[in-house]
């Protein structure tokens, strides 16, 4: 089974993200709960393993300054695979 991983995030960090990431696609919390739910049922339904992965503000702009990556959303959400597999601690 593939896995693919997808970044886990707080309430407060969610705030944070939402001017520090470019393009992030919610105004609140619980909408990006809902649509990540839709997410991971569809990548579940086409037989992916998910697995979350705790990213907060702090590692988005650590991983940013380290790397020298821009500030979009695909960064973003690229963090949580690089955490999975210890390219980023």
């Amino acid at each position: 089974m593939a896995t693919t991983y997808l970044p886990r995030i707080t309430v407060a960090d969610h705030e944070a993200l939402r001017f520090l990431v470019d393009n992030f696609p919610t105004n609140s919390h619980e909408k990006w709960l809902h649509l990540q739910a839709k997410e991971i049922a569809n990548w579940e339904k086409n037989g992916w393993e998910v697995v979350l992965i705790d990213i907060s503000a702090d590692d988005f702009v650590r991983y940013c300054r380290e790397t020298g990556a821009s500030p979009s959303f695909h960064t973003f959400r690229g963090i949580a695979s690089a955490r999975a597999i210890g390219k980023f601690d």
